[in-house]
């Protein structure tokens, strides 16, 4: 009976992202066409530099410049958000990482690590990373939780690291890349896990609220809580960050380019720009740990205001808040985050054992 529900669940749909492949459309795109004439046209001011006293080539390079102008910002739109940086990327050191590969968003594949419990355990946690870092930086909290006995499943997020999906980047292709490994797990340690916790840094925090908040497969139902580490809580704020100058979110055409490309790169899109935030982004029902670096010097406090408005112990008494002195770095781990994961997190897998 218990076999037959878990397989149910598993063939459900997934809910938490968007997993239809981008489609190949053979008729070019205006910025296509542009680029593609902005290119011809100084190529042959290059090869002839005579043309520039022609007064129609003067007049058509005149009104290039508007054009030109808009296209470097649509490319700049692109490249700040749907484009993930080059970065360093830190090793993994410890012998005992078990790696894997698994089918990611589009059936791409991809590669994740494993810690296999020493204990035998039941229990699973998946650890996700923030934006611009990798598995290597994390490694040190994979390990701590390890400490507990639980096995261990985690990744370079696409795009990050040495994995692969650089182009084309978005948070849904990354959520149905954290579903695709949970799924894979079952296979990898030879059983079902009982018991899940998701663990997510920054960014990584945004994806475990998402996660939580839309379960699915074998651990819906299996998800025993969530630790979140200086989390995002607001896509549309950090895009305001990155793309160049507040002011330019404030016109519509620029938010319409980050519409199209959305709705381009994902024909079954679920989660518009606009509601890429709490609490439209979804509310988890399970205990929550939230450890707030106290000076946040890569967020601020405005993602922290919108998590204690949305998920704070006002709201669910399964919520307790840590504010920190601690950078918001995952390269630094400092004892005082351990001995509060160790208060919050020790006893619940007590009480489980207990319970089984």
């Amino acid at each position: 009976m218990h076999q037959s529900r878990r397989l149910k669940l598993k063939l459900r749909a997934r809910r938490a992202a968007a997993y239809a492949k981008t489609p190949v459309h053979w008729t070019p795109s205006i910025p296509t066409v542009l680029s593609i004439l902005f290119t011809v046209e100084i190529l042959a001011l290059a090869v002839f530099p005579e043309l520039i006293t022609n007064r129609f080539i003067i007049a058509v390079v005149g009104l290039s410049i508007p054009f030109g102008g808009w296209l470097f910002v649509y490319w700049k739109i692109y490249l700040s958000v749907f484009t993930s940086p080059y970065g360093s990327s830190i090793e993994i050191t410890d012998p005992r990482w078990h790696q894997f590969k698994f089918l990611g968003w589009g059936g791409e594949q991809m590669e994740a690590f494993m810690l296999k419990s020493e204990t035998q355990s039941t229990d699973l946690a998946l650890y996700l990373h923030g934006y611009d870092s990798n598995l290597g930086q994390g490694e040190t909290r994979c390990q701590h939780l390890a400490s507990f006995g639980m096995n261990i499943v985690s990744l370079d997020q696409r795009g990050f690291g040495k994995q692969t999906g650089r182009m084309d980047w978005t948070l849904l292709k990354v959520i149905a890349d954290a579903e695709a490994v949970l799924d894979a797990v079952p296979q990898q340690l030879g059983f079902t896990p009982d018991r899940l916790l998701i663990y997510g840094h920054s960014m990584g925090g945004f994806i475990t609220i998402r996660l939580a908040s839309h379960q699915s497969g074998w651990w819906e139902g299996c998800l025993m809580g969530i630790i979140l580490e200086s989390p995002v809580t607001s896509f549309p704020k950090i895009i305001d960050e990155k793309l160049p100058g507040r002011m330019v979110m404030s016109k519509p055409w620029v938010r319409h380019v980050l519409r199209r490309e959305y709705e381009r790169i994902h024909p079954d899109l679920n989660v518009r720009y606009a509601n890429s935030e709490l609490p439209f982004w979804g509310l988890p029902e399970v205990p929550i740990l939230t450890l707030q670096s106290d000076k946040d010097e890569v967020l601020g406090r405005v993602h922290f205001d919108l998590l204690v408005e949305h998920l704070g112990p006002n709201k669910s008494a399964d919520s307790q808040i840590c504010i920190l002195d601690i950078p918001h770095t995952s390269k630094v781990d400092l004892q005082i985050r351990r001995d509060v994961v160790d208060e919050w997190l020790g006893p619940r897998l007590t009480e489980s054992k207990e319970d089984d």
